[in-house]
Protein backbone atom coordinates (compact mmCIF):
# COMPACT_ATOMS: atom_id res chain seq x y z
CA UNK A 1 0.00 0.00 0.00
CA UNK A 2 2.83 2.40 0.90
CA UNK A 3 4.65 1.63 -2.37
CA UNK A 4 1.43 2.22 -4.34
CA UNK A 5 0.93 5.60 -2.63
CA UNK A 6 4.53 6.60 -3.37
CA UNK A 7 4.13 5.62 -7.03
CA UNK A 8 0.95 7.65 -7.26
CA UNK A 9 2.68 10.65 -5.67
CA UNK A 10 5.59 10.38 -8.10
CA UNK A 11 3.16 10.08 -11.02
CA UNK A 12 1.31 13.21 -9.88
CA UNK A 13 4.61 15.05 -9.50
CA UNK A 14 5.68 13.98 -12.99
CA UNK A 15 2.38 15.21 -14.46
CA UNK A 16 2.75 18.51 -12.59
CA UNK A 17 6.31 19.02 -13.88
CA UNK A 18 5.29 18.12 -17.42
CA UNK A 19 2.34 20.51 -17.30
CA UNK A 20 4.41 23.48 -16.14
CA UNK A 21 7.23 22.64 -18.53
CA UNK A 22 4.69 22.95 -21.35
CA UNK A 23 3.38 26.22 -19.93
CA UNK A 24 6.90 27.66 -19.59
CA UNK A 25 7.96 26.75 -23.15
CA UNK A 26 11.68 26.72 -22.25
CA UNK A 27 12.97 26.54 -25.82
CA UNK A 28 10.93 29.56 -26.85
CA UNK A 29 12.11 31.31 -23.68
CA UNK A 30 15.68 31.07 -25.00
CA UNK A 31 14.69 33.35 -27.91
CA UNK A 32 13.34 36.07 -25.63
CA UNK A 33 16.08 35.62 -23.02
CA UNK A 34 18.95 36.33 -25.40
CA UNK A 35 18.45 40.14 -25.58
CA UNK A 36 18.58 40.25 -21.77
CA UNK A 37 21.89 38.38 -21.77
CA UNK A 38 23.31 40.56 -24.55
CA UNK A 39 22.42 43.73 -22.66
CA UNK A 40 23.92 42.38 -19.44
CA UNK A 41 27.17 41.29 -21.12
CA UNK A 42 27.66 44.65 -22.85
CA UNK A 43 26.99 46.53 -19.61
CA UNK A 44 29.48 44.31 -17.76
CA UNK A 45 32.09 45.02 -20.46
CA UNK A 46 31.38 48.75 -20.00
CA UNK A 47 32.28 48.52 -16.31
CA UNK A 48 28.96 47.52 -14.79
CA UNK A 49 28.84 45.72 -11.46
CA UNK A 50 26.45 43.03 -10.28
CA UNK A 51 26.68 40.48 -7.51
CA UNK A 52 26.38 36.87 -8.67
CA UNK A 53 23.43 36.35 -6.34
CA UNK A 54 21.57 39.26 -7.96
CA UNK A 55 22.43 37.89 -11.40
CA UNK A 56 20.76 34.59 -10.45
CA UNK A 57 17.74 36.53 -9.15
CA UNK A 58 17.53 38.43 -12.46
CA UNK A 59 17.26 35.20 -14.44
CA UNK A 60 14.76 33.81 -11.94
CA UNK A 61 12.65 36.96 -12.36
CA UNK A 62 12.76 36.56 -16.14
CA UNK A 63 11.74 32.89 -15.88
CA UNK A 64 8.75 33.77 -13.69
CA UNK A 65 7.78 36.55 -16.09
CA UNK A 66 8.05 34.26 -19.08
CA UNK A 67 5.89 31.67 -17.33
CA UNK A 68 3.26 34.41 -17.02
CA UNK A 69 3.39 35.56 -20.66
CA UNK A 70 3.59 32.03 -22.08
CA UNK A 71 0.67 30.83 -19.97
CA UNK A 72 -1.40 33.87 -20.93
CA UNK A 73 -0.64 33.20 -24.59
CA UNK A 74 -1.77 29.59 -24.21
CA UNK A 75 -4.90 30.74 -22.36
CA UNK A 76 -5.83 33.16 -25.15
CA UNK A 77 -4.93 30.77 -28.00
CA UNK A 78 -7.04 27.77 -27.00
CA UNK A 79 -9.17 27.88 -30.17
CA UNK A 80 -6.23 27.83 -32.58
CA UNK A 81 -4.08 25.49 -30.47
CA UNK A 82 -6.93 22.96 -30.37
CA UNK A 83 -6.74 22.84 -34.18
CA UNK A 84 -2.94 22.78 -34.40
CA UNK A 85 -1.30 19.83 -36.15
CA UNK A 86 1.74 20.15 -33.86
CA UNK A 87 4.22 20.30 -36.73
CA UNK A 88 7.24 22.59 -37.02
CA UNK A 89 7.08 24.11 -33.53
CA UNK A 90 9.95 24.36 -31.05
CA UNK A 91 7.82 23.46 -28.04
CA UNK A 92 5.68 20.53 -26.85
CA UNK A 93 2.58 19.90 -28.91
CA UNK A 94 0.22 22.87 -28.95
CA UNK A 95 -2.80 20.58 -28.94
CA UNK A 96 -1.54 19.10 -25.66
CA UNK A 97 -1.21 22.41 -23.84
CA UNK A 98 -3.01 22.37 -20.44
CA UNK A 99 -5.71 24.90 -21.32
CA UNK A 100 -6.75 22.77 -24.30
CA UNK A 101 -6.73 19.49 -22.37
CA UNK A 102 -8.65 20.98 -19.44
CA UNK A 103 -5.90 20.33 -16.88
CA UNK A 104 -5.98 23.93 -15.63
CA UNK A 105 -8.83 24.65 -13.21
CA UNK A 106 -10.07 28.17 -12.51
CA UNK A 107 -8.32 28.48 -9.13
CA UNK A 108 -5.03 27.11 -10.40
CA UNK A 109 -5.16 29.43 -13.40
CA UNK A 110 -5.79 32.46 -11.17
CA UNK A 111 -2.91 31.51 -8.85
CA UNK A 112 -0.61 30.86 -11.81
CA UNK A 113 -1.13 34.32 -13.27
CA UNK A 114 -1.03 36.08 -9.89
CA UNK A 115 2.05 34.36 -8.49
CA UNK A 116 4.10 34.37 -11.70
CA UNK A 117 3.46 38.07 -12.39
CA UNK A 118 3.93 39.18 -8.78
CA UNK A 119 6.94 36.88 -8.40
CA UNK A 120 8.57 38.34 -11.51
CA UNK A 121 8.28 41.92 -10.28
CA UNK A 122 9.07 41.08 -6.67
CA UNK A 123 12.23 39.11 -7.46
CA UNK A 124 13.31 41.72 -10.05
CA UNK A 125 13.10 44.44 -7.39
CA UNK A 126 15.72 42.52 -5.42
CA UNK A 127 18.10 43.17 -8.34
CA UNK A 128 17.32 46.89 -8.70
CA UNK A 129 14.36 49.12 -9.49
CA UNK A 130 15.48 50.07 -13.02
CA UNK A 131 15.79 46.40 -14.00
CA UNK A 132 12.40 45.62 -12.48
CA UNK A 133 10.75 48.51 -14.35
CA UNK A 134 12.02 47.60 -17.83
CA UNK A 135 11.60 43.87 -17.32
CA UNK A 136 8.04 44.48 -16.13
CA UNK A 137 7.25 46.75 -19.10
CA UNK A 138 8.70 44.18 -21.50
CA UNK A 139 6.59 41.41 -19.97
CA UNK A 140 3.50 43.63 -20.12
CA UNK A 141 4.08 44.35 -23.82
CA UNK A 142 4.69 40.76 -24.94
CA UNK A 143 2.28 39.31 -22.41
CA UNK A 144 -0.76 41.49 -21.81
CA UNK A 145 -0.73 43.67 -24.95
CA UNK A 146 0.13 40.76 -27.23
CA UNK A 147 -2.21 38.11 -25.84
CA UNK A 148 -4.90 39.46 -23.53
CA UNK A 149 -8.36 39.63 -25.15
CA UNK A 150 -8.70 43.31 -24.13
CA UNK A 151 -5.81 44.22 -26.45
CA UNK A 152 -4.91 41.12 -28.49
CA UNK A 153 -2.15 42.77 -30.55
CA UNK A 154 -1.31 39.27 -31.79
CA UNK A 155 -4.46 39.40 -33.90
CA UNK A 156 -3.81 42.91 -35.26
CA UNK A 157 -1.81 43.07 -38.51
CA UNK A 158 1.66 44.63 -38.17
CA UNK A 159 1.13 45.26 -34.44
CA UNK A 160 1.94 41.60 -33.77
CA UNK A 161 5.44 42.01 -35.22
CA UNK A 162 5.90 45.44 -33.61
CA UNK A 163 4.96 44.05 -30.19
CA UNK A 164 7.45 41.20 -30.43
CA UNK A 165 10.25 43.45 -31.66
CA UNK A 166 9.55 46.08 -28.99
CA UNK A 167 9.69 43.50 -26.20
CA UNK A 168 13.11 42.33 -27.43
CA UNK A 169 14.41 45.89 -27.17
CA UNK A 170 12.93 46.32 -23.70
CA UNK A 171 14.57 43.09 -22.55
CA UNK A 172 17.92 44.33 -23.88
CA UNK A 173 17.49 47.54 -21.88
CA UNK A 174 16.55 45.49 -18.81
CA UNK A 175 19.70 43.39 -19.22
CA UNK A 176 21.82 46.53 -19.41
CA UNK A 177 20.11 47.95 -16.32
CA UNK A 178 21.05 44.81 -14.37
CA UNK A 179 24.67 45.99 -14.21
CA UNK A 180 24.43 49.71 -15.10
CA UNK A 181 21.07 50.89 -13.69
CA UNK A 182 21.99 54.59 -13.96
CA UNK A 183 22.76 54.61 -17.69
CA UNK A 184 21.32 53.54 -21.05
CA UNK A 185 22.62 51.24 -23.76
CA UNK A 186 23.60 52.96 -27.01
CA UNK A 187 20.69 53.47 -29.42
CA UNK A 188 21.98 51.72 -32.53
CA UNK A 189 21.88 48.14 -31.18
CA UNK A 190 18.27 48.78 -30.16
CA UNK A 191 17.36 49.95 -33.67
CA UNK A 192 19.09 46.94 -35.24
CA UNK A 193 17.55 44.62 -32.64
CA UNK A 194 14.04 45.86 -33.39
CA UNK A 195 14.18 45.03 -37.10
CA UNK A 196 16.22 41.86 -36.52
CA UNK A 197 13.59 40.55 -34.09
CA UNK A 198 10.77 41.44 -36.48
CA UNK A 199 12.54 39.48 -39.23
CA UNK A 200 12.87 36.37 -37.06
CA UNK A 201 9.24 36.59 -35.96
CA UNK A 202 7.58 36.53 -39.39
CA UNK A 203 8.00 32.80 -40.24
CA UNK A 204 6.33 31.80 -36.98
CA UNK A 205 3.14 33.76 -37.67
CA UNK A 206 3.23 32.69 -41.34
CA UNK A 207 3.30 29.04 -40.32
CA UNK A 208 0.24 29.44 -38.08
CA UNK A 209 -1.99 30.87 -40.82
CA UNK A 210 -4.23 27.76 -41.34
CA UNK A 211 -4.92 27.43 -37.61
CA UNK A 212 -5.35 31.14 -36.88
CA UNK A 213 -7.63 31.48 -39.89
CA UNK A 214 -9.78 28.52 -38.79
CA UNK A 215 -10.05 30.02 -35.30
CA UNK A 216 -11.09 33.41 -36.70
CA UNK A 217 -7.91 35.31 -35.73
CA UNK A 218 -6.83 38.19 -37.98
CA UNK A 219 -3.05 37.95 -37.62
CA UNK A 220 -0.61 39.47 -40.09
CA UNK A 221 -0.34 36.04 -41.71
CA UNK A 222 -4.10 35.74 -42.16
CA UNK A 223 -4.48 39.28 -43.55
CA UNK A 224 -1.44 39.45 -45.82
CA UNK A 225 -0.85 35.77 -46.50
CA UNK A 226 2.05 33.53 -45.50
CA UNK A 227 4.00 34.04 -48.72
CA UNK A 228 3.91 37.83 -48.46
CA UNK A 229 5.16 37.66 -44.88
CA UNK A 230 8.11 35.53 -45.95
CA UNK A 231 8.80 37.92 -48.83
CA UNK A 232 8.75 40.83 -46.36
CA UNK A 233 11.84 39.29 -44.74
CA UNK A 234 13.88 40.23 -47.82
CA UNK A 235 13.55 44.05 -47.57
CA UNK A 236 13.99 43.74 -43.81
CA UNK A 237 17.33 42.01 -44.39
CA UNK A 238 18.25 44.77 -46.84
CA UNK A 239 17.41 47.37 -44.19
CA UNK A 240 19.48 45.48 -41.60
CA UNK A 241 22.64 45.82 -43.71
CA UNK A 242 23.14 49.62 -43.38
CA UNK A 243 22.07 49.38 -39.73
CA UNK A 244 24.74 46.73 -39.22
CA UNK A 245 27.37 48.92 -40.89
CA UNK A 246 26.49 51.86 -38.64
CA UNK A 247 26.68 49.64 -35.56
CA UNK A 248 30.12 48.39 -36.60
CA UNK A 249 31.41 51.93 -37.18
CA UNK A 250 30.13 53.79 -34.11
CA UNK A 251 31.92 53.68 -30.78
CA UNK A 252 30.23 51.12 -28.55
CA UNK A 253 30.86 47.79 -26.83
CA UNK A 254 32.65 45.27 -29.00
CA UNK A 255 30.12 42.71 -27.77
CA UNK A 256 27.33 44.54 -29.58
CA UNK A 257 29.51 44.59 -32.69
CA UNK A 258 30.28 40.88 -32.37
CA UNK A 259 26.61 40.00 -32.16
CA UNK A 260 25.63 42.21 -35.10
CA UNK A 261 28.50 40.90 -37.25
CA UNK A 262 27.00 37.42 -36.78
CA UNK A 263 23.33 38.46 -36.76
CA UNK A 264 23.08 39.99 -40.22
CA UNK A 265 24.48 36.97 -42.12
CA UNK A 266 22.34 34.80 -39.84
CA UNK A 267 19.21 36.75 -40.78
CA UNK A 268 20.02 36.40 -44.49
CA UNK A 269 20.62 32.66 -44.14
CA UNK A 270 17.43 32.25 -42.10
CA UNK A 271 15.44 34.17 -44.72
CA UNK A 272 16.78 31.97 -47.50
CA UNK A 273 16.04 28.81 -45.47
CA UNK A 274 12.45 29.85 -44.78
CA UNK A 275 11.80 30.44 -48.47
CA UNK A 276 13.52 27.20 -49.45
CA UNK A 277 11.54 25.17 -46.90
CA UNK A 278 8.20 26.81 -47.61
CA UNK A 279 5.82 24.14 -48.90
CA UNK A 280 2.35 25.72 -48.75
CA UNK A 281 0.61 25.93 -46.42
CA UNK A 282 3.53 25.22 -44.05
CA UNK A 283 7.21 26.03 -43.66
CA UNK A 284 8.65 22.58 -43.18
CA UNK A 285 11.50 23.42 -40.85
CA UNK A 286 12.79 22.30 -37.49
CA UNK A 287 12.63 25.12 -34.95
CA UNK A 288 16.13 24.13 -33.86
CA UNK A 289 17.34 26.15 -36.89
CA UNK A 290 16.76 29.26 -34.78
CA UNK A 291 16.65 28.07 -31.17
CA UNK A 292 19.98 26.27 -30.90
CA UNK A 293 22.12 28.97 -32.55
CA UNK A 294 20.54 31.51 -30.18
CA UNK A 295 21.19 29.17 -27.24
CA UNK A 296 24.85 28.96 -28.26
CA UNK A 297 25.01 32.76 -28.48
CA UNK A 298 23.31 33.02 -25.10
CA UNK A 299 25.96 30.78 -23.50
CA UNK A 300 28.78 32.67 -25.22
CA UNK A 301 27.62 36.13 -24.17
CA UNK A 302 26.72 35.02 -20.65
CA UNK A 303 30.25 33.63 -20.27
CA UNK A 304 31.74 36.89 -21.59
CA UNK A 305 29.55 38.94 -19.26
CA UNK A 306 30.65 36.83 -16.29
CA UNK A 307 34.28 37.23 -17.36
CA UNK A 308 34.03 41.03 -17.21
CA UNK A 309 31.96 40.90 -14.02
CA UNK A 310 34.51 38.79 -12.15
CA UNK A 311 37.75 40.33 -13.36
Amino acid sequence: MVETTERESLARLARFIRKYNILLRPRTMVIFLFPLTLGFAAAAEAGGQLEIGRLVLAYLAFTLGFLFISSLNFYADVESDRLHNDLYKGDPHMSDQPFVTGEMGRTETFLLFLLSAAGCVGVALLVNRAFAFYLGIGMFVIGVLYSHPWFRFKAKPVLDAVTNASSACLFLVAGWKMALPGSWPPPWPLVFGFFFSATLYLPSVANDVPFDQAAGFRTSGVVFGARRLLDAMIPLCALLLPLAVVNLLVQQSWLFKLFIAMAWPGAVLYTWAMHYLYDPPFIRFNAALMIYPLLALHILFLALGLKYLLQ
